[in-house]
């Protein structure tokens, strides 16, 4: 009798524990994360690019419990995905906790994918993993403090053409996200620093990216956005698919402009 009693409470504690360990690698995504349909996926991971590199370029998508996985293999050097989890965060100070609503459609050239498109990719495992926010903060900061995430070498270029993007707006102060449609362009600016620039396009035009911290990093960038006439293609060409993203989402509706 008393070896029954012992199995039971020996299988009992097993289940507790299998069941705690359950609830520790779920992955720590808010209850409020929207999947992207598939079709939609892509279709807004390419408007990352110019028509004429959209064709040939490399797709990943997000997998759940995977994080990013190639959808395509591409020819043209340019690599694109849609980003639910920025990087743009890992030296401020502010109490981190992985966003429900991120959008950012973002391209690379080879340069970039060898060095900045890494941490998105390591981030996005973590997170689906189930690593607690805080802890990939830390791993994400540690691997540019310690050199893990390399400066690149020699010049090259990302895209953010796509219509719509939803991100930190000034992640130094705060993780205040805004919803915007700012087509753009970005050169590699390793360690730049804004403030050694002078002074910058005072419409916002051109600018300097930081990542929460006092300088850009290894993984700098300057940008530059598109004239308004190309703005306003890009934004009719991508009607419907803003449409669909609004449905999903109310953060994913642009503000009126």
């Amino acid at each position: 009798m008393l070896v029954r009693s012992t199995k039971i409470v020996v299988i009992a504690a097993v289940i507790v524990a299998a069941v705690l360990l359950l609830s520790v690698v779920q992955p720590a995504i808010a209850d409020d994360f929207v999947e992207l349909p598939r079709d939609l996926e892509i279709e807004l991971a390419l408007s990352a690019l110019p028509e004429e590199l959209q064709e040939d370029a490399t797709i990943y998508v997000r997998d759940p419990k995977k994080g990013f996985v190639l959808h395509r293999q591409g020819t043209n050097g340019f690599t694109t995905f849609v980003a639910r989890t920025s990087v743009r965060f890992y030296d401020a100070e502010w109490p981190y906790t992985y966003p429900s609503d991120q959008l950012i459609p973002v391209a690379f050239d080879r340069v970039g994918v060898q060095h900045h498109m890494q941490p998105y990719f390591d981030i996005e495992r973590l997170r689906v993993e189930g690593v607690p926010p805080e802890r990939a903060k830390t791993i994400l900061r540690t691997r540019f403090q310690e050199g893990t995430y390399t400066a690149p070498e020699q010049g090259g270029l990302s895209y953010m053409f796509a219509p719509i993007h939803r991100a930190y707006g000034a992640p130094a102060q705060s993780d205040e996200k805004i919803t915007v449609s700012f087509p753009h362009y970005m050169p590699y600016a390793p360690y730049v620093i804004t403030e050694h620039l002078g002074p910058m396009d005072s419409k916002g035009r051109v600018g300097s990216l930081d990542h929460g911290g006092p300088n850009a990093g290894p993984h700098g960038y300057l940008y530059f956005r598109v004239p308004q006439d190309q703005v306003n293609e890009i934004r009719t060409k991508y009607a419907d698919l803003l449409d669909q993203l609004c449905q999903l989402h109310t953060n994913w509706c642009l503000p009126d402009v």
